[in-house]
């Protein structure tokens, strides 16, 4: 019980870490490419959203591509971006994958103990017939 516990605690530690990192990434990533274009005269990143809506969809992997960086540093900042995005869908996957594992496991567990305790019953249930059965035939004997 401690273990389950434990492992959900984790699993929700886990979770909160990856979104506020992921929000932080996000954040930073924005503000980093929204510095590094605006200033330059053939940028489409030049508000604060466009940036926001840039970072979001590099960082999901769907890359739309109708705002993209101009410049060295905020392509620097893309691939950075990418990187991290794709560290972070890992994270996430395989966070979930153990969740989901352990879920199936403790199911299978419960089932496998109720199965045990059914076939306990049917042995007692089997052993007292026997006995009915052994009782009578002494009866009839007699």
């Amino acid at each position: 019980m401690i273990n389950r516990r434990a492992t959900a605690s984790l699993h929700g530690r886990i979770v909160a870490y990856v979104v506020a990192t992921a929000g932080l990434v996000l954040l930073v990533s924005a503000l980093a490419t929204l510095e590094a274009e605006r200033h330059n005269p053939q940028a489409n990143i030049n508000t604060f959203g466009d940036a926001l809506w840039w970072a979001v969809t590099t960082m999901s992997t769907v890359g739309y591509g109708d705002r993209y960086p101009t410049t060295t540093d905020g392509r620097v900042v893309g691939v950075g971006l990418m990187l991290a995005g794709i560290a972070l869908l890992g994270v996430i996957t395989a966070t979930f994958a153990s969740w989901l594992i352990g879920q199936v496991r403790e199911t299978e567990t419960e089932a496998e103990t109720a199965t045990r305790g059914d076939i306990a019953e049917l042995r007692a249930e089997i052993a007292r017939l026997t006995g009915i059965v052994a009782e009578r035939e002494t009866q009839s004997a007699s």
